[in-house]
């Protein structure tokens, strides 16, 4: 809607309504016109997300009615800080909001609220922690292809379980709204409890590209946030309690010469060579390098990033890739080419040290109905299974060890390993030959010494469903 109707619009509400000049001051063009009638400026769908700079924390929201941004934050229960933000809409009856909590302290609980002093609509008080840096371990989670369904608030649920971690990923397919908006609004509302507390940071999948229905990426792009040197909200990538995060995007061209494969070259090549400060690198996206789920569809996708992207990953001995868009849960080998490069200490698929070629993890686990896969198993395929559930990742900085567990919504344990540093093999071969238990049971004892996985049943590489 161009400015001349926005304008006709508020000035015919205006003759036929009480509605007062002072409340349509501000028109923004950009917005929908029934955002500037509209009185409730009430904020919902909050939530959190990392910038470039751990001394910052960026929040949005989401009002009916337009009105200013304005964060009020601080320790304890003391909101002494106040920022402005902006604000952002597309064809969709609402208005987003932004706006970024900086100067915030290391290893800080901060409490905060957004809203407007104008209109003296306030959202109830939020908490969120900054990153420690002294801190020996961190802990985040990680899944694909959520939604709204009953198995989706129980990945909710249990993404809340996990008290230590600090972060979230999901690797697209997000609401699966497809067109219908409000179903984004519904998501935002209904998982608000966790995205409001720690950052979840996305990457668009094949259900957040809404063009069929009109609206392309407009619903992804101007919800999220998500600052990089990429310069857009599709791909980016940010560094975190050790690791080098990069997020990519399958659902935009990543053929040689494009803007994207560039990108991911030279931020790969800078965080290789940056593992003296960000030991680990972790990439994710929507559409996997390696499934055997089996629909021709999938396979030629499969394959074609496989040749595009796969190099890359190994010359920059990336540590960890996960996937989404097939809804099931599977593990590969090390893995180049479908070639097996390591079979890991004692050849068991437990431990394994870092830096052969990515371990690939599908983990489109998060809630919609689960996919089958091809009736035979890959020889790079370790583990897959149907079930529904999240990966729960730890990174000890003293073992330099990064422990992965693939946590089902019953809290079983589907899958898990550990991925060592070279630096660290020697210590975990030598305590095992003074006499400590065999790998797998090794392994789990590292594992309890994680505080937040006291408090669950850990049945390791048990069965599956």
């Amino acid at each position: 809607m161009n400015t001349l109707k926005v304008a006709i619009f508020c000035v015919m509400i205006c003759i036929f309504s009480p509605i007062s000049s002072a409340q349509i001051i501000g028109i923004n063009p950009n917005c929908p016109a029934t955002t500037h009638v509209i009185s409730d400026h009430t904020p919902e769908q909050i939530h959190i997300q990392l910038t470039q700079n751990p001394s910052e924390m960026l929040v949005i929201w989401a009002t009916p009615g337009l009105t200013n941004s304005i964060v009020e934050y601080g320790i304890g229960n003391n909101l002494d800080n106040t920022r402005d933000g902006y604000e952002m809409c597309y064809e969709h009856d609402m208005v987003f909001h932004f706006a970024t909590m900086t100067d915030l302290l290391p290893g800080t609980e901060y409490t905060y609220r957004v809203g407007d002093d104008h209109a003296a609509d306030w959202s109830d008080t939020y908490t969120f922690t900054t990153q420690d840096f002294e801190k020996d371990y961190f802990e985040f989670v990680a899944f694909g292809d959520h939604g709204m369904s009953d198995e989706a608030q129980n990945t909710a649920n249990l993404v809340r379980s996990f008290d230590n971690a600090e972060l979230v990923i999901l690797s697209g397919d997000i609401s699966y709204a497809n067109g219908d908006q409000s179903i984004w609004d519904d998501h935002g509302n209904k998982y608000e409890t966790t995205m409001s507390k720690i950052p979840w940071m996305m990457t668009p999948g094949n259900h957040e590209n809404e063009t069929e229905d009109g609206f392309g990426f407009d619903a992804y792009e101007t919800r999220f946030e998500t600052q990089s040197s990429s310069g857009t909200d599709f791909w980016h990538s940010f560094d975190y309690g050790g690791v080098h995060f990069i997020g990519i995007s399958t659902e935009h061209p990543y053929y040689e010469g494009t803007d994207q494969l560039e990108w991911i070259k030279d931020d790969l090549a800078a965080a290789n060579a940056n593992r003296e400060n960000v030991p680990w690198i972790v990439i994710y996206g929507h559409k996997p390098l390696y499934t055997s789920h089996g629909h021709p569809t999938h396979d030629d996708t499969m394959i074609e990033l496989r040749t595009l992207l796969e190099p890359i990953l190994f010359e920059n001995s990336v540590d960890l890739a996960i996937w989404g868009h097939d809804h099931f849960y599977e593990r590969s080998w090390p893995v180049v080419n479908e070639n097996i490069t390591t079979r890991g200490l004692n050849d068991e698929g437990l431990m394994f040290v870092s830096g052969f070629s990515p371990i690939h993890i599908v983990a489109g686990v998060g809630g919609k109905d689960s996919y089958e896969y091809a009736e035979e198993q890959p020889d790079w395929s370790f583990h897959r299974e149907i079930t529904h559930g999240v990966l729960h990742i730890t990174v000890n900085h003293t073992t330099e060890t990064m422990h992965v567990e693939y946590v089902r919504t019953d809290n079983t344990i589907g899958d898990s390993f550990l991925l060592v540093k070279e630096s660290s093999k020697d210590l975990i071969i030598t305590e095992e030959e003074k006499g400590l238990p065999a790998p797998g049971i090794f392994l789990n004892i590292l594992v309890i010494s994680f505080a937040s996985i006291i408090k669950r049943k850990n049945e390791t590489l048990s069965e599956s469903y």
